[in-house]
């Protein structure tokens, strides 16, 4: 099986596609293969799964809520399943170290607090420890401290996540900075060992301080990401930030960030959640670039069908039921809106369990039908054959003028004016020596941007030659060209990692172009029966 493959800012994606059917003389003729590239913005998306916890406790995440400063990230009195919770901050040059305030600088807001954006690529809400005034640095040798307290000893589900560890880079040429981070946890007054591992490129690690040694990285990424795991139960933890200096003086102000805090919490109620997602290639799982849908309706049942509550997801198509007795339950997605169309049950069992009292792994997936409805590009490629002919006339026997679903691949399930993308899967009327085949590769993009560098390739099936003169391309964007035919055996230049395999039978090859997003149009051409 060979696969789809997509570039994006480069980037591989590999979609696998059923296997493909050909067959020759008696026979039938089925779509073959293609391959695009192209660049679009990227965004890692990270699921929620439960963590690991000793008997008779669960993961819990400390329910922090949205802030602005220290004083009212510290006023918060957060409970995780019957723990308490407080955070608290100190500099230890008072009123010189910490920005407490929001701060908006070239279109961009600074500041310690907690908010619901994604921040080292990961959903909020999350902590964000701001050090520098404004945007002038924090002395040097200064430093400041975020302490989280538990009110009783806790073990964590998952390690703690620091977020965007990094340093000055090339958008930052004259303002010099370098993270600096040390972790310490106790249980009481007893140190807790700590182990930090990078899990990006912008950072190093060194005992219990991690570094930025690279160019900084966007909110987006989780490039500056370091874990922390603890080595046993703990009553507290603190992060210890400073101005680092091994690349010069600190020009400028600085930010990393604290993921939510995934505790084992004493296991007397179970909870239900995850996602609802905007599943853009239809295969049921959430992938890389496949955001949440916000204000999605979840209805909860009991055992015999009756409504226990409701919900709507949040900015980021996250949703929960928590303070749930054991038992079994039901949770249904409605659907957001009529743009969206169910890749997944709507309706899943959710069943809680002494053993298993956290279910947060019941997500849903609608795919968007509305035409550039998704904020992040994507294209869809659809292939049909769209004419048969013997000795100049149409082969009978097949209507090549109106759409047939594959019933092998669900990538044209929810295709919107699928009217459009005309022409059969199969050829199932018997083909023979010389008859032309007219094979048509429909694209159509989705998203609010343009997707830039579009390359096509798609190999002429084995079997066959290609016609000479017979490639036609349409609604392709700026900067593209008529397409070309590759000889078998010829060099694929710029498109060997874009076709899918090798050249032994010919390829058809094309620029695309710059493609604005809600875009429709198609590559076509025509080969002839050896």
């Amino acid at each position: 099986m060979k696969p789809l493959i997509i570039k994006i800012n480069n980037r591989k994606i590999r979609k696998v596609i059923k296997p493909l059917r050909y067959f020759f003389l008696i026979l039938m003729m089925a779509v073959t293969q293609i391959a695009i590239f192209g660049t679009t913005p990227n965004q890692k998306v990270v699921a929620q799964t439960p963590g690991v916890c000793p008997a008779g406790t669960t993961p819990t995440i400390v329910n922090w809520q949205p802030t602005v400063g220290v004083e009212a990230i510290a006023a918060q009195n957060l409970n995780a399943g019957g723990v308490g919770v407080r955070l608290s901050f100190a500099e230890s040059d008072p009123g010189r170290v910490i920005e407490s305030n929001l701060v908006e600088f070239n279109r961009e807001i600074y500041g310690t607090r907690i908010d619901n954006d994604v921040y080292g690529g990961l959903p909020g809400p999350n902590l964000r420890f701001h050090i520098g005034i404004g945007k002038a640095p924090a002395p040097v040798g200064s430093n400041a401290t975020l302490t989280v307290n538990f009110d009783r000893p806790v073990t964590l589900a998952s390690p703690l996540t620091i977020l965007d560890v990094d340093r000055d880079g090339a958008r930052d040429i004259g303002f010099t900075y370098q993270d600096r981070v040390t972790v310490s946890a106790f249980n009481g007054s007893n140190p807790v060992s700590v182990a930090l591992q990078s899990l990006g490129t912008t950072t190093r690690v060194t005992g219990s301080t991690a570094v930025g040694i690279n160019e900084n990285s966007f909110p987006s990424r989780p490039d500056g990401n370091v874990s922390v795991t603890l080595a046993g139960q703990v009553t507290s933890f603190q992060l210890l930030y400073e101005p680092g200096t091994e690349f010069g003086q600190p020009r400028q102000d600085e930010t990393i960030g604290l993921a939510r805090i995934n505790i084992c919490a004493p296991s007397n109620t179970g909870s239900i959640g995850d996602t609802v997602f905007n599943d853009r290639n239809a295969n049921r799982v959430q992938d890389q670039g496949e955001r949440g849908i916000q204000g999605a309706t979840l209805i909860l049942r009991g055992a015999n069908g009756e409504e226990i509550s409701r919900t709507t997801t949040n900015s980021n198509g996250i949703y929960s039921f928590t303070g749930l007795p054991i038992g079994n339950y039901t949770v249904e997605a409605l659907r957001p809106n009529n743009d969206f169309r169910p890749t997944t049950n709507t309706t899943l069992a959710a069943n809680l369990t002494q053993e298993n009292p956290n279910r947060l792994d019941i997500d849903f997936g609608f795919r968007s039908t509305a035409l550039g409805a998704a904020g992040t590009p994507n294209i869809q490629l659809i292939k049909r054959i769209t004419n048969a002919t013997r000795d100049g006339q149409p082969i009978t026997g097949t209507n090549f003028n109106t759409f047939v679903p594959d019933p092998n691949n669900n990538n044209d399930d929810s295709l919107p004016a699928a009217e459009r993308f005309r022409g059969v899967p199969n050829l199932e009327a018997p083909v023979q020596s010389g008859d032309e085949i007219e094979y048509t590769v429909y694209f159509l993009t989705e998203g609010e941007e343009n997707i830039t560098g579009v390359r096509f390739c798609d190999l002429v099936p084995n079997g066959t030659t290609f016609t000479s003169n017979s490639i036609g391309i349409n609604g392709a964007g700026s900067g593209a060209d008529g397409g070309r035919f590759l000889s078998p055996l010829a060099p694929l230049d710029t498109f060997t990692n874009i076709c899918p395999g090798s050249n032994n039978n010919g390829a058809v090859i094309a620029n695309l172009g710059s493609v604005p997003g809600g875009q429709f149009g198609f590559v076509r051409f025509r080969v002839s029966i050896n």
